[in-house]
């Protein structure tokens, strides 16, 4: 087989190296094929000249074949390039935002574990201080325990020796067996057994003995818990779920003050609180206290309805109830979350318990003063009218005893000063006589003031009621006040002062400066034009007729201004243009520099000097000259003060009873003011005898202290004093007077509360707080002022840290709005101070002013503490047959319960 042969059977071509390093379009294989078909054709016909067309045909083909392919693969590259960097450019973007991703996600991990962070120091401070509570829970547990196995031990040694005394005593009280006697025969003594007559018991009556106490079987001994828990449920306290086990007032405070009720209570309470001191008894009284106000609240609570007994009603209940369901879950699962449960409606309940009787302290304080001084008044007339014999008053003496050791655990020994001093008082006044009254019982006259007193003490023959309205009358059109209101206001007031009318809103004013400017301005153009004659002799004649009312008529003054002023004479110059206006305004000033006070002679030399306009000076001058006759009128009532004081309460009197004779008025309002205060002392009164000791009549609370509680009540009330209607009709003289002592009340209470706010927030001296207090009355008088600006004064004076700041803030806005406990606890104090000052005729001591928190506001509450006493006094003199006569009516109509006052109300 030759080569070629070879080749085709297997498919490869042998060639030589040298043709292929000749250049060639085509592939080796074609290029041979075409070179092959070429030979075949050139032997036919060599010089054809189609073959070279077709083969330059082929060639450009192939060329355009090979340029489009060329151009494809370009354009495939160029869309491979751009594809790839859209996809660079894609994951560019994803490493970008991944990146962000990464760096948000980081920087949440960095916050999130600062907040588990300071959570977890929280959360391991808490479990410190939990731990730390356990561990002095724990102690105290410890302890308890180790004084309990303590105190058996010794009980249990003590009933062994005594049981060993008693087995001696017993075995020493055996006697011995008679020795034998010498004649008694041998055989006797020898064999006595058979001369004994023995029965022996049958097997069915034998009793087996007990086992010993190791043979038989172990009991389970029950828990001191369980047995506490049985003792309480013994004890027959009613269930606060179940309202027909509730007992009534009396037999519910009989069950209450049981010994064992208290002991047995005490250690229930002290198992649910964990705690064992001094206080437990105390704590213990508070919780059954809880029963009373639960079942008994109008007889405990002076006030069902007030906001503060509502929410004791309130805590009380559901401390009572959580306290039954803790009670009922002993052994149960949910028993140690129903005991904190209880805890801290036990806390809540404890705390405004002590709020709600820290305010009724003082009152408690002063009815068992006022009781205290009723009993032992009692006392000495009883023992008077038994001719000294002190043994009928021996059960009073007792009960004056209890009242004296009661008070004492109250108040201290504040209270027991205060009680000497009521005695003190009480024994004055006895001794010295009460003046007589036109009626019974009509309400007392102390003494307001030296001036007051002896004023209408003195007998003046040249006043009398007509002559006084006649008097006052003139200056009745000039101050817009009725003879009543004006004589009133110069009986209360000493520094009383007519003043000019003033335009009580902006129209009016402005109208009235409209209308001045126009007739000025009508005088000017008249001079200017030479026409004065039309209206300036009617200004000269109002100038004239001021001049003439500052003197009296008939002296030398007064004919000499008649003389100088001739309106007649100043008219017809005017016509002529021969009148000096500018002289005829000196003269008038140099006759009221003569006339006025040394007050106005700045303001006459001011007009003499000044460069004013003619008109301008004129209005100037008319100005002063109403200034004058206001400083006449003054002095002239105050002239007349003296006479109208003589006889103020007689004139006032009258007054008022012509116009209840005319129907002018009625006393509906002032019935239901004095009814209202009557009522409530009288249940007060009802509460202050429990023993019943005192009768039914001498129980019931005087007329003096219903009417002071009234007038003190009306100013202290928390509803402002703003229309006629709201005031009594026998104060209708002074509502807008009550209304001024209400805020000047409301403000003093408001400083002494942001005086105990600031002292309970920062350090200050008293001092500092003093100034503070100085401040903040001054703040309270601007209008502008608002809480960031006293909050913002108080955290400056004293020092008030950041973090409590907002605290501050909103404890003053509940302050300022009278929401605030505070507030209501120093509201009751400042009424207490005013009551006192009214009733006494003297300002409380310092002390009494520190207790109660009022030491920074002295000035101010002495201030209108003395107002109120001068006024309150004064009523009570003129209208004490008319008050006598409606508080008679009130009491006679009330009706006293006397129930047992609960010892842990106090």
């Amino acid at each position: 087989m030759d080569k070629t042969s070879t080749e085709k059977r297997s498919g490869f071509y042998t060639v030589d190296a040298v043709p292929l390093h000749q250049s060639s379009k085509k592939p080796y294989h074609l290029e041979k094929r075409f070179m092959r078909n070429l030979n075949i054709s050139n032997g036919a016909s060599s010089s054809s000249s189609n073959h070279n067309i077709k083969k330059n045909q082929v060639e450009i083909k192939r060329e355009a074949i090979l340029e489009e392919r060329r151009y494809r693969l370009n354009q495939n590259f160029l869309k491979v390039k751009r594809i790839a960097k859209e996809a660079k450019d894609r994951q560019q973007d994803k490493i970008n935002l991944l990146s962000k991703s990464m760096q948000i996600a980081e920087t949440n991990r960095n916050l999130y574990i600062e907040q588990r962070r300071a959570n977890s120091k929280k959360t391991v401070e808490r479990a410190k201080c939990i731990a730390l509570q356990n561990q002095l829970r724990s102690e105290q547990e410890q302890e308890r325990r180790r004084a309990e196995l303590e105190s058996r031990l010794q009980k249990t040694e003590a009933r062994r020796l005594a049981h060993l005394s008693k087995y001696k005593a017993q075995k020493k009280q055996k006697k011995p067996l008679p020795p034998p006697s010498s004649t008694t025969p041998t055989t006797t003594i020898e064999s006595p057994l058979p001369a004994v007559k023995t029965t022996m018991p049958s097997a069915s009556t034998i009793k087996t003995p007990p086992l010993s106490p190791a043979l038989q079987a172990p009991k389970k001994k029950p828990s001191s818990w369980s047995i506490i828990l049985r003792a309480f449920r013994d004890l027959g306290l009613p269930l606060p779920s179940q309202p027909d086990t509730w007992l009534e007032f009396n037999s519910l405070g009989k069950l209450l003050h049981q010994a064992k009720v208290i002991v047995v209570t005490t250690k229930v309470l002290n198992t649910a609180l964990k705690l064992t001191d001094e206080d437990s008894r105390h704590r213990a009284r508070i919780l059954l206290t809880s029963y009373m106000t639960l079942m008994c609240p109008k007889e405990v609570l002076q006030d069902v309805n007030g906001a503060e007994e509502k929410r004791l009603h309130s805590a009380a209940k559901n401390m009572l109830q959580l306290f039954e369901i803790w009670l009922r879950a002993h052994g149960r699962p949910g028993a140690t979350a129903a005991r904190l449960a209880f805890v801290d409606a036990w806390n809540d309940y404890n705390l405004l318990f002590e709020t709600w009787k820290s305010r009724d302290c003082d009152q408690l304080v002063r009815n068992m003063i006022s009781y205290y001084v009723e009993l032992s008044t009692l006392r000495q007339t009883v023992i008077a009218q038994q001719n000294g014999d002190e043994s009928v008053g021996e059960q009073l003496k007792q009960q004056l005893d209890q009242i004296k050791t009661k008070l004492q655990k109250l108040g201290g020994p504040d209270a027991i000063e205060r009680l000497q001093r009521a005695l003190e008082a009480t024994a004055s006044s006895t001794s010295t006589g009460r003046r007589q009254q036109q009626q019974k019982n009509t309400p007392r006259s102390p003494e307001m003031d030296d001036e007051y007193e002896s004023q209408q003490n003195a007998t003046n023959s040249n006043a009398n009621p007509e002559q006084l309205g006649q008097l006052l009358n003139g200056y009745v059109p000039s101050s817009g006040l009725t003879n009543e209101q004006l004589a009133h206001e110069l009986i209360m007031d000493p520094e009383f002062k007519l003043k000019r009318y003033e335009p009580n809103n902006d129209l009016e004013r402005r109208v009235r400066m409209m209308a001045e400017k126009a007739f000025f301005d009508k005088i000017a153009e008249d001079l200017e034009q030479g026409t004065a004659y039309v209206s300036l002799p009617a200004l000269i004649k109002d100038v004239k007729n001021r001049l003439l009312s500052l003197v009296r008529p008939g002296t030398t003054m007064y004919n000499n201004v008649n003389d100088a002023i001739d309106l007649t004479i100043i008219e017809q110059q005017m016509r002529q243009g021969s009148f000096d206006i500018q002289a005829m305004i000196h003269y008038v000033l140099d006759t009221m520099t003569s006339m006025c006070a040394p007050v106005r002679d700045e303001e006459i030399q001011k007009v003499r000097t000044s460069n004013d306009s003619m008109v301008e000076q004129i209005r100037q001058v008319i100005s002063i000259l109403d200034n004058m006759s206001l400083d006449l009128a003054n002095f002239r009532l105050r002239s007349l003060r003296p006479h109208l004081m003589s006889m103020a309460v007689e004139y006032e009197r009258d007054k008022f009873a012509s116009m209840l004779n005319d129907g002018t008025i009625q006393l509906v309002r002032t019935k239901a003011w004095l009814t209202q205060s009557a009522d409530k002392l009288c249940q007060v009164a009802a509460q202050r005898n429990p023993e019943g000791v005192q009768p039914q009549k001498n129980n019931k609370p005087s007329h003096d202290a219903i009417f002071e509680d009234a007038f003190v009540s009306l100013l202290c009330q928390p509803q402002p004093i703003t229309q006629l209607e709201q005031v009594p009709e026998t104060l209708t003289l002074d509502a807008k007077r009550m209304a001024e002592f209400q805020n000047e009340v409301q403000a003093t209470t408001m400083v002494a509360a942001l005086i105990m706010l600031a002292r309970n927030f920062g350090s200050a001296s008293p001092q500092t707080l003093s100034d503070l207090a100085v401040k903040l009355f001054t703040m309270l008088e601007d209008g502008s002022t608002g809480i960031d600006n006293l909050a913002s004064e108080i955290e400056r004076s004293v020092n008030v840290r950041p973090e409590r700041r907002e605290m501050v803030r909103t404890m003053v806005d509940k302050t300022v709005n009278h929401n605030d406990t505070v507030y209501s606890l120093l509201s009751r104090r400042v009424a207490m101070v005013i009551k006192s000052t009214v009733q006494n005729n003297k300002f409380v001591t310092d002390a009494v002013l520190s207790s109660n928190g009022l030491e920074h506001v002295r000035g101010h509450l002495q201030s209108i503490s003395l107002k109120i006493q001068r006024l309150a006094h004064h009523h009570r003199k003129v209208y004490a047959s008319w008050y006598s006569e409606i508080i008679t009516e009130a009491l006679s109509e009330s009706v006293i319960i006397s129930p047992t006052v609960s010892n842990e109300l106090q």
